[in-house]
């Protein structure tokens, strides 16, 4: 695989591991560049996998986020199976029964039944600190409720800005809050998410296209994918330069 660093995480020893189930990974201690590519080894009980990654973000304080390529639903499933397996839950029994410890305990839940039902206080306090597999969940079953709370948690990863900024009915406040975010801006695919948007303003559109390299915006000039104001200003631009 080259000449590419290596990056290991142990499945067994910490929680970053439930990061992967959407396709990347915070990884604190990890002193790669923006954009630099890397080998990232997921060892579990059951052995390791080695995957290719890249790191699309950096904090400043020696972390990095590293995204996965071509990250499928059965290499999601290749991953889970590398951890470590949960206790078996406790035999089922009837209400009225109790055991030499106590009353009879339900079984644990999973995150979506514990997070499904919540208050909006709840939701709001649970996205602002939450875990990335909590927020996936909570963006899922809550969508634009939990949006501003999820960009005000200071684990969330540039994919999950990213998804949140392609949503058509994201408030413009909210689309100015990531575009005031530079290293949010400095991922391509959040610059990505947000030159797609629809809701995207005249001023927003600048900020983001003044942030590409010369070959992206002369792709973001042509792309129909985007919006036509977007095209338009990315060919103002490339005429300037």
């Amino acid at each position: 695989m080259g000449d590419r660093a290596t990056v290991v995480l142990e499945l067994a020893e910490s929680t970053l591991a439930r990061d992967l189930g959407a396709g990347g990974v915070f990884v604190p201690g990890c002193a790669l560049a923006i954009d630099t590519d890397c080998i990232l080894v997921v060892r579990g009980a059951a052995g390791e996998l080695a995957l290719e990654a890249r790191c699309v973000f950096v904090d400043g304080n020696g972390g990095a986020g590293l995204q996965i390529y071509k990250f499928t639903a059965e290499l999601k499933d290749q991953i889970l199976a590398l951890a470590v397996a949960k206790p078996a839950p406790a035999p089922a029994v009837e209400d009225d029964e109790t055991d030499d410890e106590g009353p009879a305990r339900s079984a644990p839940k999973n995150v979506h039944e514990r997070l499904r039902g919540l208050t909006l206080v709840q939701q709001v306090k649970m996205a602002r600190a939450g875990e990335q597999h909590e927020r996936i969940v909570l963006e899922r079953i809550y969508g634009k409720t939990v949006w501003e709370p999820l960009l005000h948690n200071p684990r969330i990863t540039p994919p999950e800005v990213a998804r949140i900024a392609r949503m058509g009915t994201l408030p413009r406040p909210l689309l100015e809050l990531i575009c005031a975010n530079g290293a949010w801006l400095q991922v391509p695919e959040v610059r990505r998410a947000l030159l797609g948007n629809p809701r995207l303003g005249t001023d927003q559109i600048i900020r983001v296209l003044r942030m590409l390299p010369k070959h992206e915006l002369k792709l973001a000039s042509t792309q129909t994918a985007y919006p036509y104001a977007v095209r338009d200003h990315a060919k103002k631009l490339m005429k300037l330069d």
